[in-house]
């Protein structure tokens, strides 16, 4: 399952259409007023690598679709264009080499978007598992973390494989509970908990998000990192 910005001119466009992607069991939040954010010049693109996938509706215009692309070059995020637009060849490629990853149709049926969206240009490397050995396993306290972001990974590691509610992982953190707040807050700590256990070698899915439940530590997480000293009293504790 992925996290899916959908960018788009019209919400109300796109209420079939994601409605079949969260049929598939995708996470969607469809946004009008983040494109200017993604434009923008001085643009943290931070919030924008929480996603899995990007989705430009075909409410977009051509130009503004290469003027996304251009920005959103750096953040390594599959990017697919929404349209029924018919295209040779020659001109699928051109969108290609400007940083389009794949070509989908705006009503699909849901069989033929869950094969686009399975696709191996689509899926990121990390959703493949690789189980090291046991002895390859290493101690938390050896990767780069934020304080933050070592406290979410022990709440957590505490559920052993079990999926925890975003509620309770707030009042864990932060002593507070569901708001606007605190899930933007929490999503974007989770994601950057991925992407940097990612870049230090974690490899998997590492956390899952359970789609209307919470997030669970990926089982392939437990056989790569434990805790140690500190971090595994402070868990004990809680």
């Amino acid at each position: 399952m992925s996290q899916i910005l959908l960018l788009t001119n019209n919400p109300l466009n796109e209420q079939a259409f994601e409605e079949r992607l969260r049929q598939l069991g995708h996470e969607v939040f469809t946004s009008r007023l983040m494109i200017n954010l993604c434009l923008s010049q001085n643009a943290n693109h931070d919030i924008i690598r929480m996603f899995d996938l990007i989705i430009l509706s075909e409410t977009l215009a051509n130009a503004e679709v290469k003027e996304l692309l251009g920005t959103l070059s750096t953040c390594a995020t599959p990017i697919l264009r929404k349209s029924d637009e018919q295209l040779e060849d020659a001109q699928l490629d051109d969108w290609k080499d400007q940083g389009l990853t794949e070509w989908i149709e705006s009503q699909p049926t849901l069989e033929d978007l869950r094969e686009k969206l399975s696709c191996e240009k689509v899926r990121k490397e990390g959703n493949i598992v690789f189980l090291p050995k046991a002895e390859d396993k290493r101690p938390l306290s050896t990767f780069s973390l934020s304080s933050g972001e070592v406290k979410l990974f022990q709440v957590l590691y505490q559920q052993q494989k079990q999926t925890i509610p975003r509620e309770e992982i707030c009042l864990r953190m932060w002593n507070r509970g569901k708001s606007n707040s605190s899930m933007s807050q929490l999503s974007v700590m989770v994601k950057h908990l991925k992407d940097k256990l990612a870049g230090q070698g974690i490899e998997g899915p590492i956390i899952e998000t359970c789609w209307g439940r919470g997030y669970r530590l990926h089982e392939a997480v437990y056989e790569q990192v434990y805790l140690d000293g500190v971090e595994e009293v402070l868990v004990q504790q809680q």
